[in-house]
This record gives structure tokens, sequence and C-alpha cells, in this order.
């Protein structure tokens, strides 16, 4: 199929995939190689200098953060057994998503700024390739803080149901899923449907928005409209079962009503990391999925367009801060990597949260009431604090 696309004063006649075939003058000649570089869209430091550099010192740095943050995680992941509980595999997931986003697909976003629509047009295949490779990473990421939100449901409100679902090979088997499904997505752009190409006003390889307003619509609403929704009303439910667990605990006739409180603060920690990752979700990309689905005529400028972009890679580099700041128990194990202080659990015995809050959990156990460490992703095979309902 033959599309003809127009930029003032010229027309360029292009192939299904996005590929140009030839350029037209309007008279209907064919322009040579000179007349179709004037024609492309200089590089964003020639054009604009000033938004150039913002966007480049926020890219680099972000780029810097993920792919090193994220690298961490991975590693900190396999040396420390602490952290392998059965949820924390949708954490492996989703870095491993956001790292294939900071490590490649950023870098690129530079270099687009820095050589323009040109330097990509001249390697359609490396276009293509970080077109497929971003959008297939970023629709993982989505489903993997799905599927992590789902996990802390089930845990908190169905928990008699938790080992039964989410075992070590049904989790493994869901990432693995989440990685399928999100090329099924992405696969319509390589069969006619979208089409990859150089965004002029994003300045990134990216789908064509323009090219199919149908996909544009699946990919604002369906991919990232629906997360949303799945990730808040998993919330909005994980915290009413805290409520009323909460209710339910001051009512009873407690000897120490200070140990109940603790249960209760501990059951809020469990799951507020979550809420901060599902919170920073909705900031970064729900500007980007407004603008993509509103700005139907491509008529938006470029500055909106690149910064709603920007925002939502930003999200990859986000996750490795939340999980620094919000968990005790990574934060030590990070700064005993960063310190070459060993690759193994025993190396954190010296660990003084890190002992607090398992005696402070083994504790709880002893008296029947087990609970998540704030400390912990996700605590297997124990038994939550009793709300007096049934799950």
């Amino acid at each position: 199929m033959l599309q003809v696309n127009s930029t003032p004063g010229h027309v360029f006649a292009a192939s299904s995939c996005g590929d140009v075939v030839t350029a037209l003058d309007p008279g209907g000649g064919a322009m040579d190689d000179t007349s179709v570089k004037m024609a492309q869209q200089p590089p964003l430091v020639e054009s604009n200098f000033p938004m150039a550099v913002v966007y480049i010192v926020m890219m680099v740095s972000a780029l810097s953060i993920g792919t090193t943050g994220n690298i961490l995680i991975l590693v900190a992941s396999a040396c420390f057994k602490s952290l392998r509980k059965t949820g924390f595999i949708f954490v492996i997931n989703l870095a491993l998503a956001d790292l294939c986003v900071a490590g490649i697909a950023d870098p690129m976003c530079v270099i687009a700024v820095l050589k323009g629509e040109a330097w990509f047009n001249d390697k359609r295949w490396l276009c293509e390739t970080v077109a497929i490779m971003c959008l297939t990473a970023c629709f993982c990421a989505f489903l993997s803080l799905t599927l992590a939100s789902l996990n802390r449901y089930v845990f908190v409100c169905h928990h008699i149901l938790y080992n039964r679902i989410f075992t070590k090979k049904m989790c493994t088997l869901m990432c693995f899923t989440a990685w399928v499904t999100a090329f099924f997505f992405e696969f319509p752009n390589l069969v006619g449907w979208g089409r990859h190409s150089f965004d002029k006003k994003s300045n990134q390889c990216i789908w064509d928005r323009t090219a199919s307003l149908s996909y544009t619509v699946i990919v604002s609403v369906g991919l990232i409209g629906l997360p949303l929704f799945t990730m808040g009303m998993c919330y909005i439910l994980i915290f009413k079962k805290i409520y009323s667990t909460k209710a339910n605990l001051y009512r009873m006739d407690m000897d120490d009503p200070d140990k109940k409180k603790k249960i209760w603060s501990e059951t809020v920690k469990s799951s507020k990391m979550l809420f901060i990752i599902f919170v920073i979700f909705v900031a970064l990309w729900t500007p980007y999925a407004v603008v993509i689905a509103a700005d139907v005529n491509d008529a938006m400028p470029v500055s909106l367009h690149l910064f709603v972009t920007m925002l939502a890679h930003l999200h990859s580099s986000v996750n490795f801060v939340i999980y620094i700041i919000c968990n005790r128990n990574f934060r030590a194990v990070v700064l005993r990597l960063l310190r070459c202080g060993g690759c193994s659990d025993a190396s954190l015995s010296s660990s003084s949260s890190y002992n607090s809050e398992t005696k402070s959990t083994t504790n709880y156990k002893s008296q029947g009431v087990s609970v998540t460490p704030a400390s912990h992703y996700v605590t297997e095979k124990v038994k939550p604090p009793s709300t007096g309902e049934a799950d």
C-alpha cells in the first residue's frame, strides 16, 4: 500500500511500513537526495537550543539513574535470598522492562535530539528495532505493575487463596506471559495496522500515532488507562480492608494496645511502597495518554509532546528511587553491594534494621498473628491480622 505524506512544498510517497520510497516535487518529479534532506526536520538542538539542553540534561540523568538502579535491583535479587519472595518476581520483571527503556530507548532519545530525523532515516533498521523494543518494554512494565497490585490485593483481601494462586512457578509464568502479551499488542505495527516511524514532535523512534487512530486509542485507553483503573481499584479495596482491620483491632480488649498498633503500622507499610509506585505511575503516564489520544490532527506543539514523552520515560528510572526510600531491607542490600560488603544474606547479619524487623515479625508469629514486614515486598505463607470478617 502506498501512502502519500506532504510537507510544505514537498510530497513523499511511502510504503505501509513507513519507509520512504521516493520524494516528489509539487510537479510530480522525483527530488534528489539534497532536496529530501532539506525537507527533513532539523535536530532539536539546532531549532530550539534551550529546550534541547533541558531535555538532554533530564534524559541523561534519568538514563543514568534508571540503568544503574535497575541493574542493582537485578543483582540484589540474584545475590540476596531475603529479597526473593514470591511476589518480588514482579518487581524483577518490572526492572527488566525498565532497564530496556532506560538503557536503550533513553539514549536513542538523546541521540535523536542531537542528530535529528535524518540520522535515523539513514538507519531504518535501528529506528524500527528501538521502536519495537521500547513499546514492548513499556507495555510489559504496565502489565508487571498490574500483576504486582493484584498480588498485593489477593494477599491482603483474599489471603486464603494467596498461596494457591501465587506460587513461584505461577508467578514466573505470569511474568513470561506479560512479555508475550506486550509483544502481541506491539505486533500490529508490523502487519500494517499501525507502523513505526521517527516522531517529529516527541523526537524518538516509536509507533506512528497518526497512522491509525484506532490503534492509538487502544494504546491510550486499553494499555495505559486499563492498568491504571485496575491498580486503582486494587488499592481502594486494599485500604478498605486495612481500615476495617484497624477498626476491629482497636475494638479488641487487649493487654498491650501498643503492640496491636504496631501490627497495624506494619500492615500499612507492607502496601505503602506499591501505592507510591502507583501514584507515580499515574502522574507520569496520564499526561502522555491524554495528549496522544486528544491530538488526533497532530496540531499540538512540539514542546508539549516532548514534555509528556519525557515524563513517561522518567517512569523507568523512578521505581529504583522509590525502593531505596521506602524499603529498608532493599536499601541495606544496595549499600552492602556498593561497599563490596558481600553478596549473601549472611553479610546483612550486622544490619540492625534488618534484624529488628525480622525479630519483630517472629514475635508476632509466636502470638498467632503474622504481618508483612515493611522491609519485604511480600511475605510468603503468613496469616494476616484477623479482621473478624470472612475473606
